[in-house]
């Protein structure tokens, strides 16, 4: 061979070589959740009938319209409330709920009362770092009011997911997963 030839056959190695240990390897994202219902159930502290309030958009998007009920509490009262999700595109149904609680540190609920709500969302449960999750949370009412109270879960990718509590529901660095505007009434 002449010296062109095994100049060539090199820089053809050599660049094989370079690409083949530039590939990145694949990183195993947490994809965002198929979440086609969602439920908050609120059970009154003073006692009383568990209350229960669903969104819900049973053939994800696309296709039929989703119903939603209106949240209607007593005044004056505190529920100690607990969110349920649900994919009802899967067979049998997935309970989200569960996937979110197992990726704590990559998800948040954000509960946002619109001014003269007179509700107030309280005492989220915390992921194994100390930061809001919100599976659970306090719901206290004051004086009749109507008004709308926004639920959002937002995720966070990324290993480790970079959740702070001071994030705003609005943080670039998250992704709505759902969210949801009920109807209040305090009655």
């Amino acid at each position: 061979m002449n010296k062109k030839t095994i100049q060539f056959m090199a820089l053809i190695v050599l660049g094989a070589l370079t690409f083949s240990s530039c590939k990145k390897e694949k990183e195993e994202e947490n994809d965002e959740e198929v979440i086609t219902t969602l439920t908050v159930r609120l059970v009154p502290v003073s006692g009383g009938a568990p209350l229960e309030f669903t969104y819900d958009d049973a053939d994800g998007p696309g296709g039929n319209a989703p119903t939603q009920q209106s949240i209607t509490l007593a005044p004056n009262r505190t529920y100690n409330a607990t969110v349920t999700l649900l994919n009802k595109t899967e067979n049998p149904v997935k309970n989200v709920t569960d996937e979110v609680a197992a990726e704590a540190a990559a998800h948040r609920f954000y509960y946002t009362a619109q001014a003269g709500t007179n509700i107030a969302v309280t005492n989220l449960n915390n992921d194994g770092n100390g930061i809001p999750l919100g599976i659970t949370s306090t719901w206290t009412t004051t004086a009749a009011a109507t008004g709308k109270i926004k639920v959002t879960l937002r995720h966070y990718p990324g290993t480790p997911p970079n959740k702070a509590a001071a994030d705003l529901v609005t943080d670039s660095k998250s992704s709505t997963d759902i969210e949801v505007e009920f109807n209040t009434a305090v009655q």
